[in-house]
């Protein structure tokens, strides 16, 4: 199956998808007029900000609605406080496991690795160097074409136990969701649970370009191991140092010790990890597994068999007392249809240089994995757009 080079769709297309909305052209409908949830209020689907949570909930809202289910805001709605706390009664909240185990439980998500079995040339460090610990805004990188690439020091690697996998990242939101339960009183029939999660998982991954992978001779996250040390890493904004500490120390600790990783600079304030490792201002990023640029600017993906890095999922929460069966089938027609290649195509169409509004992308993605008839007047290529 085809894919396209860029995040936006083919110009013929998008050209379509533009036509067809201005012409206000529909998909399948319920025969019968939207249907409230059994407290008799529209669904409101919530999202804790911008990315994938935000392009699934107006996925669902939009999919929900085309079934005859009221619904309260077609693009989904984004919270001030953590989604998973929003939800119950008529709300169902998106929710990225991955993320929340990090922040919530790093203890959980990222298990302090044992001691080194033999002593490094230093210890680690949880206070941030190099730009994070407050170099001269007009430092710049070594770059990794001036790198060293001596023969590697590498340290002597202990076993410790893996990071969370996508189980042990739900069982987080479980937890949660099972406190709040006690505290607010509710009964449990009418509590929030885990409704249905993405088929495909989101895993934290190390990926470099093709450059520093073939002139260190790099295949798994291991090989790292003595390489670091004059490379620049950079983490997805959530895990740096400033925005959550605990997890920033705890990931840091889980390169160290078992990968022999220790970058000298881990890069502040970036928004886009990828264009940041693709200028080489930083020669290791921790990206998602299905973020497509990984594609779009071929990078190596480093594999990581011990899973020194977590994962997680994308997660439906809400009330099943609430929501009626065909709302909860509807919701899991989605969920089952974000496979790795959904959760990249959903992604490559709301971001990037050029994205669609979340209410576009939703109905074009819908489309293309035939949970959505296409208007008459789209041209639809056999197979897929991507």
């Amino acid at each position: 199956m085809s894919r396209p080079a860029h995040r936006r769709p083919t110009a013929l297309a998008a050209s379509a998808l533009v036509l067809s909305l201005a012409l206000g052209a529909c998909a399948r409908q319920a025969d019968a007029p939207p249907t409230p949830s059994a407290s008799g209020t529209p669904i409101t689907v919530v999202h804790g900000g911008e990315g994938l949570e935000a392009a699934v909930a107006a996925v669902l809202a939009r999919h929900l609605r085309l079934h005859g289910h009221a619904v309260a805001d077609e693009d989904g709605v984004a919270v001030e406080q953590p989604a998973w706390s929003a939800a119950g009664g008529d709300t169902v909240a998106v929710v990225d496991t991955l993320a929340l185990a990090a922040a919530a439980d790093p203890a959980a998500a990222l298990p302090s690795p044992p001691s080194p079995t033999s002593t490094p040339t230093s210890t680690p460090s949880s206070t941030p160097t190099g730009t994070e610990a407050g170099t001269s805004a007009d430092a710049v990188p070594t770059p990794s074409a001036t790198a060293s690439t001596a023969a590697p020091s590498p340290t002597a690697l202990p076993v410790g136990d893996p990071a969370a996998d996508a189980p042990a990242a739900g069982r987080v939101l479980e937890t949660l969701l099972s406190e709040e339960t006690a505290a607010a009183g509710t009964p449990q029939d009418e509590a929030p649970a885990v409704l249905s999660s993405s088929a495909g998982v989101l895993r934290l991954t190390a990926v470099v370009t093709q450059t520093t992978a073939a002139r260190l001779e790099l295949e798994s996250i291991t090989d790292l191991n003595g390489r670091c040390e004059s490379l620049t890493a950079v983490a997805p904004p959530p895990l740096t140092a400033a925005a959550d500490p605990d997890a920033a120390t705890a990931l840091r600790a889980r390169l160290d010790r078992l990968a022999g990783c220790r970058p000298e600079t881990w890069l502040a304030d970036t928004e886009d990890p990828t264009a940041a490792v693709v200028a080489d201002e930083a020669q290791v990023a921790l990206l998602t597994g299905t973020d497509p640029e990984i594609d779009a600017n071929t990078l190596v993906p480093l594999e990581d068999d011990g899973r020194v890095l977590p994962e997680g999922r994308l997660t439906a929460v809400g009330s099943a007392a609430t929501l009626d069966d065909d709302a909860e089938r509807r919701i899991a027609e989605v969920m089952s249809a974000l496979d790795g290649d959904g959760l990249r195509e959903l992604e490559r169409l709301t971001t990037g240089a050029d994205p669609l509004p979340v209410a576009e992308a939703a109905q074009y993605w819908l489309v293309d994995h035939g949970l959505e008839d296409a208007p008459e007047d789209w041209f639809v290529p056999r197979g897929s757009w991507f």
